[in-house]
């Protein structure tokens, strides 16, 4: 993913003050960590959690992000501030700093409004009076997070065709939790991210799975393996494909899943998030195995397809043995 960054301002967001302080200078975008740190940023709103959809054409939101492509600063601050209306009425919601990144990705304007709490952190800090020299140690409570950790809430919107990656979080309002980003900001409601989709999957397969008297080992090995490789075929997960590899000749359990899934939430033609199939690949592509004499394994997918390299053997006594076969060498890290 090549990001090209274009433009970017920072505005705070201190709930103590009860007003958002908005800058009237962009960031310098010559500078290595601001560079370095808003990339990352950028990069990691995509996830296994992040939620798509598209933005209604004549929406507020929709237009304030366009806006930005002629008049960068005055349509941030109208963005921030109309989250912020929003955001102010949560009883929960904590300060942050909001970054708002005008973008070029795969030859398209992109826009990406990144939210970062603050946390407490220790420092010193140098005081001298008449005593003389004192290094003190203090709380400083504005304390952005690492160039490595995501951004606690984000979207990113390509400029054309108005489609969105978000990550949103809940907080309380009026005594209830709230996914109010969507709900309020954006009026925009998006598709289920591809681990809600997988665990509505999961879920509905091992509770048909136990009607059909299926091994919940087998259904969620099927499950997990079945996913993958609809990611890496077409972008997507293909509930029906699913249904035929874990029920296999059973018609009746694939249809009871298909209909199960579907009332459950799952959602088909999901937008794919992008580098969709590398994050499919830390996500399912290895097999996560705890057995109840307290051995764990994890197995790569394409070595849990090998019965060369490793084979489950259901014994008459109903246990079940694991076989692990072809090893050329053991290392045993620390």
């Amino acid at each position: 993913m090549d990001i090209y960054l274009k433009k970017a301002i920072l505005h705070i967001i201190d709930r103590e003050s009860g007003v958002p302080v908005f800058s009237q200078v962009e960031l310098d975008l010559t500078t290595a960590y601001i560079r370095e740190y808003l990339t990352s940023k950028i990069k990691k709103v995509s996830s296994a959690q992040t939620k798509t959809g598209r933005l209604v054409e004549e929406g507020v939101f929709s237009s304030l992000a366009r806006e930005s492509l002629t008049n960068f600063g005055e349509a941030s601050e109208k963005m921030v501030q109309r989250w912020y209306d929003i955001y102010q009425q949560s009883e929960d919601a904590p300060s942050a700093d909001v970054f708002i990144v005008l973008y070029e990705l795969d030859t398209k304007m992109n826009l990406a409004f990144l939210k970062v709490n603050y946390h407490d952190a220790y420092t010193h800090f140098v005081d001298a009076d008449e005593q003389g020299i004192a290094n003190k140690l203090i709380i400083n409570r504005a304390i952005l997070a690492s160039k490595t950790q995501k951004a606690d809430e984000a979207i990113t919107v390509d400029l054309e065709e108005l489609t969105y990656e978000l990550v949103e979080k809940k907080y309380l309002f009026s005594g209830e939790k709230s996914l109010y980003f969507s709900e309020s900001v954006i009026e925009t409601a998006p598709a289920p991210s591809l681990e809600e989709n997988v665990k509505v999957i999961q879920k509905v397969a091992k509770q048909i799975g136990k009607k059909f008297d299926a091994d919940e080992f087998d259904v969620v090995a099927e499950i997990k393996e079945a996913v993958y490789d609809s990611i890496e075929e077409v972008g997507q997960i293909n509930h029906e494909e699913i249904a035929s590899r874990v029920f296999k000749d059973n018609i009746t359990a694939q249809m009871a899943f298909k209909e199960e899934v579907k009332e459950k939430g799952f959602v088909s033609d999901v937008p794919p998030i992008r580098e969709v199939r590398e994050i499919s690949e830390k996500k399912f592509g290895k097999q996560k195995f705890k057995m109840s004499n307290g051995i764990e394994l994890i197995v790569p997918v394409d070595v849990y397809r090998n019965p060369d390299l490793i084979e489950f053997v259901n014994n008459p006594d109903g246990t079940v043995s694991v076989m692990i076969k072809n090893v050329d060498e053991v290392l045993n890290r620390l």
